[in-house]
């Protein structure tokens, strides 16, 4: 499931990643990414994966298509995760988006805020 993070501000929304991924996740981020865009234009995503149980293909639909949607207005992508796998996952949303994807980490959580703060 997401969950939005105090770190979300302005044109910065942050996610967590915990458990599995259901189109109703996408249901209530979706609403949040479209105002931000609205709002600012252009946004960016700090995406931490904790732990992935398995995404529902709805859920996998939804999120192409909000990638598709908002080709031009995705500034940056962190992502923070652990194994190779999620990293693999992370540089496979790079043709989706105009964007820069760079991949940190656990323990470059710091770095990672850093980088899509500044």
């Amino acid at each position: 499931m997401f969950r939005v993070l105090d770190l979300t501000n302005k044109d910065l929304i942050a996610i967590q990643i915990d458990g599995r991924l259901d189109k109703s996740d996408y249901d209530k981020i979706t609403p949040l990414i479209e105002k931000t865009v609205k709002e600012y234009g252009k946004i960016k995503l700090y995406i931490q994966i904790d732990n992935i149980e398995g995404i529902d293909p709805k859920a996998f639909a939804e999120d192409v298509k909000t990638y598709f949607k908002h080709f031009n207005h995705i500034n940056r992508i962190a992502v923070v995760g652990e194994n190779d796998w999620q990293k693999l996952w992370a540089n496979l949303a790079n043709p989706f988006v105009s964007g820069e994807i760079k991949f940190f980490r656990h323990g470059d959580v710091v770095a990672a805020r850093k980088w899509i703060l500044g």
